[in-house]
């Protein structure tokens, strides 16, 4: 299995990190200086590593604004991790398998999408798990995953 983290290039804004900050503050935690966004795939199936760089840079990212990375990345920050659950419909997933095989990437592979949230400032887990159940995943639908500095 392959996960692909796709983010904004550090000479752009994280858009999405800076309004999830603003709703955040504006839920009455005010410890935290900065949370960075990332959009989250992962790939499973017979595909090899070039294959799967391939997906990231051609498909799933924006040469101009974005990068990526291939598999989980190391923080030394808290981060939150939002996947759909087992059995949920997922579309963009659903587009991203499609548009592989417009790559000429013609293997069965399963593709999962979700949220990655890094938090920078003093952040509790209960303040976190209280910031994925109130703002950010729907719970009835989506997982979430803290993890935290140790």
């Amino acid at each position: 299995m392959y996960e692909i983290e796709i983010t904004s290039k550090k000479e752009f804004k994280n858009v999405k990190g800076i309004k999830t900050l603003s709703d955040v503050l504006d839920f009455g935690i005010k410890n935290i200086q900065k949370i960075d966004y990332c959009s989250l795939y992962a790939i499973d199936g017979d595909i090899k590593f070039q294959e799967a760089e391939t997906i990231a840079s051609e498909l799933l990212s924006d040469k101009i604004t974005e990068t990526y990375k291939l598999n989980r990345s190391s923080y030394n920050i808290p981060v939150l991790d939002i996947w759909y659950k087992e059995g949920v419909t997922d579309a963009t997933a659903e587009s991203v398998v499609k548009a592989v095989r417009d790559l000429n990437i013609c293997k069965k592979i399963q593709v999962k999408t979700g949220h990655r949230y890094c938090f920078y400032g003093k952040m509790s887990k209960a303040s976190i798990e209280n910031i994925a159940v109130k703002l950010l995943a729907n719970v009835l639908i989506q997982e979430y995953e803290i993890n935290l500095v140790k």
